[in-house]
């Protein structure tokens, strides 16, 4: 029996899957927003920072992760260098000084905000939930 044929799935269940899913959506993303504007970033400009500090390798599997479009991206790349967060050496795109503290406080205080909100779920359930979401 497949995990999507478990109780788990049954329509009511699904719809409370979704809202929460939502619910989860909306807090998250309103950390991110406080912690990027705190530090005068777009969320894009977030978002490109973290994938540049897990050492991505093209542009497009970038473009593809954050559903943003390739031109857009581009012009999120511009701002990260006008505002000396990241910086290109040799076709090697990595955060400045300035950016890696960026990172760091910017990581950090939404990380604690997260942890926060997610205290609540049991730890088997989060897990389920981390690799539903890498799957996406």
């Amino acid at each position: 029996m497949k995990f999507s044929e478990t109780l788990y799935f049954k329509d009511d269940n699904i719809l409370k899957i979704i809202l929460g899913i939502n619910k989860a959506n909306k807090l998250v993303l309103q950390e991110i927003n406080t912690a990027s504007e705190i530090n005068n970033l777009t969320p894009n400009e977030f978002f490109l920072i973290v994938e540049i500090k897990k050492g991505f390798k093209k542009k497009t599997d970038i473009s593809k992760r954050l559903i943003i479009k390739r031109q857009n991206l581009n012009l999120v790349f511009q701002s990260l260098y006008e505002k000396k967060i990241i910086n290109n050496i040799n076709n090697n795109i990595s955060l400045t000084e300035l950016g890696e503290n960026m990172f760091e406080k910017t990581v950090k205080k939404t990380t604690e905000r997260i942890k926060i909100l997610f205290q609540k779920i049991e730890s088997k359930n989060m897990a389920g939930l981390i690799n539903f979401i890498e799957s996406i």
